[in-house]
């Protein structure tokens, strides 16, 4: 139960943001909160990571440390995280010394453990593939028999990007799944024939006041999301559906801040719930370019207790394009190129190491027309190459 110790009000220019988490999407927060007027402090056991290089304080710590944790927590006005990733047990102890800190954990313990968060969706009227928890080879093989294959083995916790998770089409490789996930609380999904993965970026404020962005359609590539097309090509009752589903995971959660709902498409226009994001979301950076308020912005909003922002674009479509490392060079040749275009905004993160597949920046292209929106992207994508620096 959150205390009166620290009764969030509308916080005003100079009030501190605390950030678990250091990344680029902390990064972008951070820049966020800059251009309201707000400070930053963000906690992060790597140093010079992305969100500290704009921060104005940065405590080294791992998400665990309690300690750390709540010195954050004293220094701020509000707190907040980048990812799902942290312990939940850091966010408690900020709730139970009476530090304002959005969402709650009680939104993250339900949307950081797959079983959970698909047994949450379920319970409020809402589809998602077949699953089945799996702690025990007896699990394993009751999984086999109710839910079928081809099959999904994932992580209940952590995870992502297609980290943590197995695809399996017989219990031979179930069974060797199993081994590999060893001593960790996993389940057991249906793989779902789609026609597409939708997103809908949707932030809730204390007043039970929701905005939904548009529906977009992202295309992964090895499980990692590579393009997001703004508006989604798809049917005006198909977008309705998405953004009451989105409406109504953000009453019935009661979220405070902006999440992301990643869904599969079926080929009746049926909508199944992947995934709940509580936080801003990789689909939603088009936002800072295409959007009079952007998802990270909005986050701001909402957890400073200020009215929330106008999700209306500014142009008529969007692509953005994540910059992936490819392990060949730290300096990305091409950026002159790209900016010659007016119509294409870029975004790096300031990571030096361009390790392969790891989020290095993204770049929008905004568009009267997605058809041209997307042609451009490609071949901006096609300037672009890592090499090592001389």
């Amino acid at each position: 139960m959150l205390s009166t110790r620290k009764k969030l009000k509308a916080l005003e220019v100079g009030s501190r943001i605390g950030i678990l988490g250091g990344g680029q999407l902390g990064r972008m927060l951070a820049l966020a909160a800059r251009q309201m007027g707000y400070r930053v402090h963000v906690l992060e056991p790597t140093p010079d990571a992305p969100c500290s290089q704009v921060a104005d304080k940065h405590i080294v710590a791992n998400y665990d440390d309690i300690a750390s944790v709540l010195k954050l927590g004293k220094r701020c006005d509000v707190v907040t995280y980048e990812f799902e990733n942290i312990d939940v047990r850091s966010v408690i102890a900020l709730e139970e010394a009476g530090y304002p800190v959005f969402p709650s954990s009680q939104v993250l313990k339900t949307t950081q453990h797959r079983i959970l968060e698909k047994q949450f969706v379920q319970s409020i009227g809402i589809n998602t593939a077949p699953f089945y928890p799996v702690n025990t080879l007896v699990d394993l093989e009751q999984a086999a028999s109710k839910i079928g294959f081809p099959a999904i083995i994932k992580t209940a916790y952590g995870g992502y990007d297609g980290k943590g998770q197995v695809k399996v089409t017989n219990l031979e490789q179930a069974q060797l799944a199993f081994q590999e996930l060893l001593n960790r609380p996993l389940i057991w999904e249906k793989m779902i024939k789609f026609t597409k993965e939708l997103g809908i970026i949707c932030v809730r404020d204390r007043n039970n006041q929701i905005v939904t962005y548009p529906v977009t359609e992202n295309i992964h590539v090895e499980n990692i999301l590579d393009t997001t097309l703004v508006p989604a090509f798809v049917s005006a009752k198909v977008a309705d559906q998405a953004t009451e589903i989105a409406r109504q995971i953000a009453q019935n959660l009661n979220i405070v801040g902006v999440f992301c709902v990643e869904m599969f498409l079926l080929e009746n226009d049926e909508i199944l719930v992947n995934e709940i994001a509580p936080r801003p979301h990789n689909s939603g950076h088009y936002s800072i370019d295409a959007c009079l308020c952007s998802q990270f912005e909005q986050q701001l909003r909402a957890i400073c207790n200020l009215p929330l922002g106008s999700p209306r674009m500014l142009s008529k479509t969007a692509v953005m394009v994540n910059i992936l490392g490819d392990h060949k060079g730290d300096h990305l040749s091409g950026t002159t190129g790209l900016l010659s275009d007016t119509n294409v905004c870029l975004h790096l993160y300031g990571k030096k190491k361009a390790k392969t597949k790891r989020k290095m920046g993204h770049f929008t292209v905004l568009s009267d027309d997605l058809d041209e929106a997307f042609e451009i992207a490609q071949k901006t994508r096609k300037q672009l190459r890592w090499i090592a620096r001389r």
